[in-house]
């Protein structure tokens, strides 16, 4: 959309502030005005705008929309913290993921967060219908106290009066974590982001992908469709090259389209039978087989959690500051995205144990580079069994 993103601080007449995140579309000479333009224009207005309604403590906040001669600008809240993109490399590198309480937690608060969004109203009681359309690893983090954030709704659909309305079917956000749906060009709802949430979780449990399955091979795929889906993905596939998608969104299409309950159960191999189960209806192919809201699977993830036994923000900061600790020596040249920080690995006591440390984060979110280990982290089994996990996909750092 020829969007820039920048982080920058506040000014203030007391002086330098807080971080923000600006989201900016510089202004093309009059000449180079066209219509790709105006429409990412009218896009950044129709996030300033739908984000009124989304005043919720999970949700990242917009905080308004700046013009300046050099082009527009939408001023967003810095969440500090460190991404489930982040994350997933340093549980690589330390051999070992995180605990089932730990997924079950993030899970249930990012869907506390959609559910927030989906049943949202505009003012005169109408539903919004907002789908965010872009839940992925990099858009939930993790902040320096446990919380739990969901960071964009910059590609959300919604009813919003006056909305922008998509020119061609196509995903709108990353495109290994959309639903199927979605990849096919259908129309999407709510159950696309439970869906989106699903993959997320499950590749941070097991470092698996069900769009990169490592028990088929991609010349397989074909073989295990119907003639209908066959024509149905070869339709999406031909969609793609149209609207200009990544050269890997034919892949996961066809992935998308061949998958099947088997497959589910070969990429949570590992896991306990409770969130096996869990990752089994979110991820049906079919939305009217899923959790039926977002609200649905928060109390769901919520009860399994407890099973467990008492698990908060405070515990969830404590296993990402023992994973930081445990992965030191194991990151092979990895630097932590320049807008990520704000947590720190514990003090090691002299008995070997860990104490939590409680520094405050940084204005402006430190960067961290650990240094080398023995082992490159390709080589680091990491799942639950043996093999090495998918490779991590170069995100958008917003």
């Amino acid at each position: 959309m020829g969007e820039r993103i920048l982080l920058a601080r506040t000014r203030t007449p007391k002086g330098l502030g807080d971080c923000v995140v600006l989201k900016c579309l510089p202004v093309p000479k009059a000449t180079d005005v066209t219509e790709k333009y105006l429409r990412a224009r009218a896009r950044l207005e129709e996030e300033v705008r739908l984000a009124q309604y989304l005043r919720h403590p999970r949700i990242a906040r917009v905080h308004g929309l700046h013009e300046i001669p050099q082009g527009l600008c939408v001023a967003m809240e810095h969440v500090e913290g460190l991404s489930l993109n982040t994350l997933l490399a340093v549980a690589q590198a330390r051999g070992r993921y995180f605990s089932e309480a730990f997924i079950l937690y993030v899970g249930a608060e990012v869907a506390a967060a959609l559910a927030y969004a989906h049943e949202r109203t505009d003012d005169a009681g109408f539903p919004l219908g907002i789908v965010n359309r872009d839940v992925n690893p990099a858009r939930i983090r993790v902040g320096p106290h446990g919380e739990v954030r969901l960071t964009d709704f910059g590609v959300a659909l919604s009813r919003l009066s006056g909305r922008l309305a998509t020119s061609l079917p196509r995903p709108q956000g990353e495109v290994l974590y959309s639903a199927p749906e979605m990849l096919l060009g259908e129309v999407v709802d709510a159950r696309a982001d439970v869906f989106s949430l699903g993959l997320t979780l499950l590749e941070f449990a097991t470092g698996r992908h069900l769009y990169d399955p490592g028990h088929v091979r991609i010349e397989e795929v074909e073989s295990r469709m119907s003639k209908p889906e066959r024509e149905r993905a070869f339709s999406a596939s031909i969609a793609s090259v149209v609207t200009e998608l990544p050269e890997f969104a034919e892949d996961a299409i066809w992935c998308a389209m061949a998958f099947r309950s088997d497959d589910v159960e070969q990429a949570a191999r590992g896991l306990s039978i409770p969130l096996r189960d869990i990752l089994h209806t979110m991820l049906r192919r079919s939305p009217a087989e899923r959790f039926g809201t977002a609200a649905e699977l928060e109390v769901i993830l919520r009860a399994q959690l407890a099973r467990l036994g008492p698990y908060a923000r405070e515990d969830a900061l404590g296993e990402v500051q023992r994973a930081l600790a445990d992965a030191s020596e194991g990151l092979w040249d990895f630097e932590v995205p320049s807008d990520e920080g704000g947590i720190t690995p514990p003090v090691t006591t002299e008995r070997g144990g860990y104490e939590p440390t409680t520094e405050a984060p940084s204005p402006r979110g430190s960067a961290r580079h650990a240094s080398a280990g023995a082992l490159h982290p390709d080589d680091v089994p990491t799942e639950p069994g043996a093999g090495p996990r998918r490779a991590l996909t170069k995100q958008p750092t917003v």
